[in-house]
């Protein structure tokens, strides 16, 4: 693994490569792995490392997270920001040459409006993700309570409940006692620990810090897009990977996103929220007959 710093804008971000670079003498596909929330790159490295040897590898660390500037504040989160920063990290590795963009948690979440825009569509040959849209969550619960039958209530406010943690974060002072307390933590750990038993939680040092400024995430996105989804279709090929244990995104919320764009597929994985750390090698494999699909050289 290879350690570096770019610019993007007024930011510095940490970027992580694995693999041969590509060249004219030697052409290889890009992957670019983007983490959710409270991660870093470090999450995708079990992955990276299954893939490095067919591809080039970059996973960064977002803004606020890791070794990348300590940024806070909640317009510096809002989509447009995270989506910059993505292309700066494309454009940084290789201008000439479309990427395949692969997002966890929010990596994916925001990754579904990046591909939407025309200048994801220049920069990004395919998308394979473990998250709807925001959109895609909102247009879920929409149609059930548009048609509040038994079953779509039951299925309305079960998804709620899901993301209560999310909407908990958007809330003024709590989160940040949460994390400063040491109960964030404690929190992730017993998560981890329940829903994934084959891995081992590991703390990354400074996590709190990360969660804390992180959560302008959360402030500058969610419910703003959530209540108010709009349908957007994308000229990307979208591979969704169901994690059908996944205890906050179940494969019923992502009934939406074969609607997002032209060329959709999807298949399951056998895991839980955290599987790029619990199925690295199914991860790689499904992501890998993506990029094999849509490959650009």
């Amino acid at each position: 693994m290879n350690k570096q710093k770019i610019q993007a804008g007024d930011i510095q971000l940490a970027l992580y490569t694995w693999g041969q670079a590509p060249s004219v003498e030697q052409p290889r596909e890009i992957i670019v792995l983007a983490h959710g929330f409270p991660d870093r790159a470090a999450l995708w490295e079990k992955v990276a490392r299954e893939l490095e040897k067919d591809y080039f590898v970059v996973a960064f660390d977002m803004r606020g997270c890791g070794d990348s500037s300590p940024i806070r504040g909640i317009r510096h989160y809002k989509y447009a920001a995270l989506i910059e920063d993505l292309f700066a990290v494309i454009d940084a590795v290789r201008p000439n040459q479309k990427v395949h963009l692969v997002g966890h948690d929010w990596g994916g979440l925001y990754g579904w409006e990046a591909i939407a825009s025309p200048e994801g569509e220049k920069r990004i040959a395919s998308f394979t993700t473990l998250s709807p849209s925001l959109e895609h969550v909102g247009l879920f619960l929409r149609k059930r309570l548009l048609r509040p039958t038994p079953r779509n209530l039951l299925q309305l406010f079960g998804q709620l409940g899901r993301n209560s943690l999310m909407t908990f974060f958007t809330l003024p002072l709590l989160p940040e006692l949460l994390w400063r307390s040491g109960l964030g933590v404690a929190m992730m750990r017993r998560m981890v620990t329940h829903f994934e038993p084959r891995i081992t939680y590991q703390k990354n040092p400074g996590v709190e810090g990360d969660a804390i400024r992180y959560l302008g995430i959360y402030r500058a996105n969610l419910l703003q897009r959530t209540l108010r989804p709009r349908r957007v279709v994308s000229q990307v090929p979208v591979h969704v990977l169901l994690a059908v244990k996944d205890p906050f995104l179940p494969p019923s919320v992502f009934e939406q996103c074969a609607q997002g764009t032209r060329t959709y597929s999807s298949s399951e994985l056998d895991a839980s929220h955290w599987a790029p750390l619990s199925r690295p090698k199914e991860l790689a494999r499904a992501v890998s007959s993506q990029v094999q699909r849509c490959a650009v050289v």
